[in-house]
């Protein structure tokens, strides 16, 4: 019932974005060094005893979380995603599949969603038509964008102010050498560009009409560049709206997951998975599948045009799907069978630890950010691969200490790859 009232609370400010950039300044000053503090706290909470081990979940009794694949199409074919792999044919969803899932989606307590799971949002050429919809029945989505397509930004955003008041946008790199290497086909400008558009539609302010956050990759292409983050993008949103995940092995090809993240120790299989217990997807033609990126369509478990959203997550063909969550050693699913990634408490130990270094050493060094961020990653390898719970709670504990103690910390060995080769 609370997180209900806090999800209508969140919705009825989007509608009102000028009052939400008020109350998000005062809440920004208000936090001051509270917020630093938190990084530092929220990172040994996540470390805490069965806090990241107990992988074991209930099925919702309604979907929490949804995301809508308007096309699966992609202008990009990034080294992480690597989208051009799929075997589906590339499609647009028709109006009328996004209404009925906007429809089913309201009808279960579901108020908002993204829209995007494998393709760019912006290849849909007639994206207006769908907000439309969405405008009409007062139904939230927002954007998750390669920023690849500034003029378009422009378009929609001046059009559907209340409909569309936030953006996600994917920067992995900080230079256009490093983007352009891991975002193959993708334009460094144009995502400057895309920022600059952002930035005239907010006025000149950060957040005032249109809220901001920027999602970066965390892998050895880009933990040298961290600093700059702030200096190419600071301009455009604060430090604590830009995330750095570590790289997931979600691909049909996981080598540069592997590759580029040399930590064994903190890498585990996905399986089981939250996903087909708390949240509901669909492909372009209406399918509904309980994964965030299904690229071949593997974990379908009914269609939106011929059931209701209900039926289908209390169906048979979910409950299958979750059962071999359940019992993973009965998994027959491949796309599940392949996917790895970080412990959770990897991803959330390292965006915190990156914020708080920011925030408690803001003169620090490209090379140092880096190597101070690799002995992290080393340190908690070791203490992994020894299964000591406590010995990893006291060393990255440490290394917070140290950091504010003002100490260089130097890795054992340096993982940065060699300079990317634009030959």
């Amino acid at each position: 019932m609370l997180q209900s009232l806090k999800n209508l609370a969140k919705h009825r400010m989007r509608q009102h974005p000028h009052l939400r950039y008020w109350v998000k300044a005062a809440q920004k000053q208000w936090e001051g060094r509270k917020r630093v503090d938190n990084y530092r706290r929220n990172s040994l909470i996540c470390l805490e005893p069965d806090n990241d081990l107990n992988r074991s979940f209930i099925k919702t009794e309604i979907p929490l979380a949804s995301n809508i694949e308007i096309t699966n199409a992609c202008n990009l074919n990034c080294l992480m995603c690597n989208t051009k792999l799929q075997e589906r044919p590339y499609g647009l969803m028709e109006p009328k599949v996004f209404e009925r899932i906007i429809l089913e989606l309201k009808a279960t307590g579901v108020t908002s969603a993204g829209l995007h799971t494998v393709g760019e949002t912006f290849i849909y050429k007639e994206l207006e038509v769908l907000l439309e919809i969405a405008q009409h029945h007062n139904f939230r989505v927002w954007i998750s964008t390669n920023a690849q397509f500034p003029e378009r930004i422009e378009e929609v955003y001046t059009k559907f102010q209340k409909t569309l008041n936030d953006i996600r946008i994917s920067v992995d790199g900080a230079t256009a050498k490093t983007f352009e290497y891991i975002r193959v086909g993708g334009s460094f400008d144009k995502v400057i560009e895309s920022f600059e558009v952002i930035h005239q539609l907010n006025e000149g302010k950060q957040n005032f009409k249109v809220g901001v956050t920027l999602d970066s990759i965390l892998n050895s292409d880009t933990i040298y560049e961290l600093p700059l983050y702030n200096e190419q993008f600071g301009k455009y949103m604060g430090f604590e709206d830009m995330n750095f995940w570590v790289v997931t092995g979600l691909s049909p090809d996981n080598s540069y997951f592997k590759s580029t993240f040399p930590y064994p120790n903190l890498i585990r299989s996905e399986v089981p998975c939250h996903f087909p217990f708390a949240s509901q997807y669909f492909t372009y033609e209406g399918k509904a599948t309980l994964c965030c990126r299904d690229y071949n369509e593997e974990l379908v478990v009914g269609d939106i045009m011929t059931s209701s959203l209900k039926e289908i997550w209390s169906g048979e063909e979910a409950e299958k799907v979750r059962d071999q969550h359940r019992k993973p050693e009965s998994l027959t699913i491949n796309a599940c069978q392949n996917c790895y990634g970080p412990h959770k408490f990897v991803e959330n130990v390292i965006n915190n630890f990156i914020h708080y270094l920011h925030f408690k050493r803001p003169e620090i060094s490209t090379e140092e950010f880096g190597d101070t961020l690799t002995v992290l990653l080393e340190g908690m390898d070791q203490k992994m691969k020894n299964g000591d719970t406590p010995a990893l709670q006291n060393f990255v504990k440490s290394t917070f200490d140290l950091i504010d103690r003002g100490q260089r910390l130097s890795p054992e060995q340096t993982h940065a790859k060699e300079p990317i080769s634009t030959s």
